[in-house]
């Protein structure tokens, strides 16, 4: 199907929609504003997938958890748990995504790594809510092209209760969490869960192991104060296989590691592999001491390493990260009459560590490597930003919204090594030096809500995202490049929200402009580095879609439709940026069958439309269309049991197709895998 008749078949499915009225939007967010926000009554493009459908998905990776949701793609990397995510941006490993935990940060913003979800426990997810464009003036650097918040443990339960679910699939997959959740007493209660999976993989070289762990404890101190604790970890190790050069390797369902000289011979001189630890805790005291005022006080300690071998580089050097943070989150809510005022602050302070070295001596693209460390320094990270959110209620249906957020960055940074060229030349030392980042971002809005059943809004954002510490300190030799700038972006957005009685409509426009792009461009033999570009233009439509169409039958649509472009930028010109397809849409049939109660089954099918491969536009990649079906039974009560087939077709196709020093680099799509398990809960 190409991109016309998938637009043409999401608009249809739309316009289907509108043939009922009264209609009540009871989901709710907690990310915009940090505290429970009706989604229908926010001047903003949200949404929330909720517990009942993320169960129904089974999620095993983080492509599960989001590909349903309109203009989001999420596709998985060569290691299982890695990823990259496209949200009204080109599919890339770029710092324009905020992610969180419960409203956490996962990552430093001086610190972003585009595995980000992988610091999550995703697989122990209840819920998670994408916020697109750039956030409110809650949310600072990253949080250009979406925040998204992984929504891990419920509130505890109030009477104990426990529950195991093991499930398991093809190619050597198992999996297996436990929960239990209990109240200690009137005023306190805990939740704790764990989950284990395996996966030996359809290919060589791929397996993984993972583990995540959930915590949280509530504390009602007395009625003017409460304390909620939560602490949240993930251990993934997983193998790293790499790209095919050659397309008929995915035609042909080659279940080889890669096809890269390179990286087989790699393999027998290192341990390609990717592992990531993390562990986060969150003390947050919520005091209501003074009416119709709220103070929320989170302060919070996170702990990341990210090791792997860069399969990407022609001599695969091995990667070593380690960053250390405590943080703290305010807010202060008034409400008045006329609307409520947000001011607070964030502040974090992040220790880092980065080696970057040679395994094995090699020569590769002209150039020779020897066995030692290539980069070994240390950076001391500190960012704090206060902020005003306001909101104004013009008159019963009109509401004006606006905010400011200012952000200090600063870095700290000291080489452990010689400063210059490391012995191969194609990478340079800086010596040890400060870099400070300010910024101010304006945000503004406004909704008009002329009955229950329509709203409508416009709004401006400003964002921007300050440069990486490896962008600014790993840097490559003989390119002139030695600071970066921030980037700015500006976003113009409208929307409209409509109720059909059962049914629900969300249409929504964006333009984007990001200036001072900091853009990866290709240097001498295969060296790749970092500069600020011209500027990049990003625009497009939103549609989600949900309808009733019998007591049995529910649908939904979620579709989108985008130009990403650079703009006068000095090698790329008016291009439009790889990985970008203009089309990407998610189809949903569920069926819950009134004769067999408790059962829900649903149909699935993924569009993603075609798109260049490089960014001089010279090769270009069809895209690829795949379809599920996913069953939850609820037995009784307490056993429920489900099950899913992924890519029902066998479909063979790439999830990224990139085109690179005159070679091709694809990432095969899995093949068709079956899953099933079990749920008992006493």
């Amino acid at each position: 199907m190409d991109q016309k008749s998938a637009m043409v078949l999401a608009c249809c499915a739309i316009q289907a929609l509108a043939a009922d009225t009264v209609y009540t939007l009871d989901a709710v967010s907690v990310t915009a504003y940090r505290e429970e926000e009706n989604v229908f009554l926010q001047p903003h493009s949200i949404d929330v997938k909720k517990s009942a459908e993320v169960n129904l998905d089974q999620v095993i990776s983080q492509k599960d958890l989001l590909n349903s949701i309109s203009g989001v793609r999420v596709e998985q990397t060569n290691d299982g748990s890695g990823h990259m995510t496209s949200v009204r941006m080109s599919l890339s490993t770029n710092p324009y995504y905020l992610f969180l935990q419960d409203g956490i940060p996962v990552q430093s913003s001086g610190f972003f790594n585009h595995n980000g979800l992988a610091f999550t426990s995703y697989g122990l997810a209840n819920s998670v809510e994408v916020l697109k464009g750039a956030g409110t003036a809650l949310y600072g650097s990253d949080a250009v092209a979406a925040t998204i918040n992984v929504i891990s443990a419920a509130e505890p339960s109030k009477t104990p209760m426990s529950s195991v679910r093991i499930d398991g699939g093809s190619d050597g997959y198992g999996a297996v969490a436990v929960e239990n959740s209990a109240p200690i007493d009137a005023k306190s209660g805990y939740r704790i869960g764990v989950k284990y999976n395996h996966n030996d993989s359809w290919r060589e070289h791929n397996t993984l192991d993972r583990f995540e762990l959930n915590g949280r404890y509530d504390y009602l101190i007395d009625n003017d104060n409460s304390i909620k604790v939560l602490l949240s970890g993930a251990k993934t190790n997983g193998e790293q296989a790499g790209d095919f050069g050659n397309y008929a390797n995915i035609e042909n369902g080659s279940t080889a590691a890669s096809d890269k000289s390179d990286y087989l011979s790699a393999l027998t001189k290192t341990d390609i592999r990717r592992q990531y630890d993390t562990m986060r805790l969150s003390a947050e005291w919520i005091n209501y001491a003074w009416a119709d005022v709220e103070i929320s006080l989170t302060p919070y300690i996170r702990y990341n390493r990210n090791r792997y071998v860069a399969t990407w580089e022609p001599h695969l050097p091995r990667n070593d990260s380690i960053q250390q943070s405590v943080g703290v989150l305010e807010k202060t809510t008034f409400d008045y009459d006329w609307g409520k005022v947000i001011v607070g602050f964030d502040t974090e302070y992040t220790q880092a560590q980065q080696k970057y070295m040679q395994d094995f001596n090699t020569t590769a693209s002209g150039k020779t490597y020897i066995v030692g460390p290539i980069f070994d320094y240390d950076v001391d990270y500190f960012a704090i930003s206060p902020y005003l959110q306001s909101e104004y209620r013009l008159s019963q249906t009109m509401i004006f919204s606006g905010g400011v957020r200012f952000d200090y960055n600063r870095f700290d940074y000291r080489n452990n090594l010689s400063i210059g060229q490391d012995s191969s030349t194609v990478y340079f030392r800086p010596g040890n030096r400060s870099d400070d980042f300010t910024h101010l971002s304006p945000k503004l809005s406004l909704s008009y809500l002329p009955n229950e059943s329509l709203y409508l809004y416009a709004r401006y954002a400003n964002g921007f995202r300050i440069p990486q510490a490896t962008q600014l300190y790993s840097q490559k030799a003989n390119t002139s490049v030695s600071e970066l700038n921030p980037e700015t972006s500006d976003t113009y957005e409208i929307g409209v929200k409509q109720r059909f009685g059962k049914h629900f409509v969300e249409l929504g426009s964006y333009y984007m402009t990001i200036d001072d792009t900091i853009t990866r461009y290709n240097g001498s033999g295969s060296t790749k580095y970092y500069a600020n570009g011209g500027s990049t233009i990003h625009q497009g439509i939103e549609a989600s879609a949900s309808a009733v169409l019998t007591d049995e039958v529910e649908a939904k649509v979620s579709y989108s439709y985008s130009t990403h472009k650079y703009q006068n930028d000095v090698t790329y010109k008016n291009n439009d940026m790889a990985s970008a397809p203009r089309t990407i849409t998610n189809t949903r049939l569920l069926y819950s069958p009134n004769g067999i109660k408790g059962l829900a089954m649903m149909g699935e099918w993924q569009y993603i439309g075609k798109y260049w491969m490089d960014d001089e536009n010279t090769r270009e990649y069809n895209g690829y269309s795949i379809g599920n079906v996913k069953v939850d039974y609820k037995v009784r009560n307490n056993l429920s049991v489900f099950g899913k087939v992924n890519n029902i077709t066998d479909k063979r196709y790439a999830t990224r197709a990139t085109y690179e020093f005159s070679k091709y680099n694809y990432t095969p799509g899995d093949p068709r895998q079956f899953f099933a398990g079990l749920e008992y809960t006493w």
